[in-house]
């Protein structure tokens, strides 16, 4: 794998951090959507989406440690079809372009 490639898996790994960080915020808890049953299954639904894209890029972090020796790219992308295909609400197609647009970025030399 070149080294363009890898610099967008761990960007891609980045972005999906800063997504995941906003659902430890103590504000769940304050105001009147606490009572709201709702709230809390949409919020449900977050937290479950998260969790299964950290489970996705969890492997993208190890190989990354290791500079992606044997890192299979197929398999993660075949990962994330399950993912997209579960939560189509939660657009986690953009992850593809995270990749793809960095990736083209690097290459551009921009």
């Amino acid at each position: 794998m070149d080294d363009n490639r890898k610099n967008a898996y761990r960007y891609l790994l980045y972005s999906a951090l800063l997504d995941i960080r906003p659902l430890a915020c103590h504000r769940w808890f304050q105001g009147w959507h606490v009572l709201n049953p709702f709230h809390w299954r949409q919020r449900f639904r977050q937290v479950r989406f998260a969790g299964d894209v950290a489970d996705w890029l969890h492997d993208v972090a190890l190989f990354s440690s290791l500079d992606f020796e044997r890192f299979d790219e197929a398999m993660f992308w075949q990962e994330f079809e399950y993912v997209k295909n579960k939560y189509p609400d939660f657009e986690p197609s953009r992850y593809r372009g995270i990749f793809e647009r960095r990736l083209k970025e690097l290459e551009s030399g921009s």
